[in-house]
């Protein structure tokens, strides 16, 4: 994320209540709406299922900056990203009252590179430092992160 030459940024959500446990949800930073409405929901047994959870929002936030981190991380130093994965997962225990807690963060992120460079080494000791997301929940929720880069060889003519 760019700060635009801004001392802050305010991105937000607007939060509808639909029914059950499903809310609407709409992303924003000031006037500008960010994308679609997404539903959430609790998942079984209180909830339906019919969005995602909470806790998989989280996770989709910290396993998408930290993506977008990488990709980035790789142009500035001219690899090409021919295509990623990214799978995150939050680690839901019972804490000593017996409530649902976010013990950790799992982050599997799978870029396909053309060619190896020496480079590739570097960006992944230093991507997570530019995830603003990663970075801000990190004091309170670990989050552990494995890249497994793929070389796909160019295809001979």
């Amino acid at each position: 994320m760019h700060m635009r030459n801004q001392t802050e940024r305010h991105f937000g959500a607007r939060i509808e209540f639909v029914e059950g446990f499903k809310f609407k949800s709409q992303a924003f930073e000031g006037e500008a709406l960010h994308g679609a409405p997404v539903i959430t929901d609790e998942p079984d047994p209180v909830g339906s299922n019919a969005g995602p959870s909470t806790p998989s929002m989280l996770a989709m936030a910290v396993g998408h900056c930290l993506s977008a981190s990488l990709v980035e991380t790789l142009r500035h130093t001219g690899i090409y990203v021919l295509s990623l994965s990214t799978e995150a997962i939050a680690i839901v225990v019972p804490n000593d009252e017996g409530n649902p807690r976010i013990k950790e963060i799992r982050v599997t992120i799978t870029p396909v590179v053309e060619k190896p460079s020496g480079n590739i080494a570097r960006c992944i000791a230093v991507f997570e430092n530019y995830c603003t997301v990663c970075q801000s929940i990190r004091p309170a929720i670990p989050v552990h992160v494995e890249v497994p880069v793929v070389i796909k060889s160019p295809v001979a003519a």
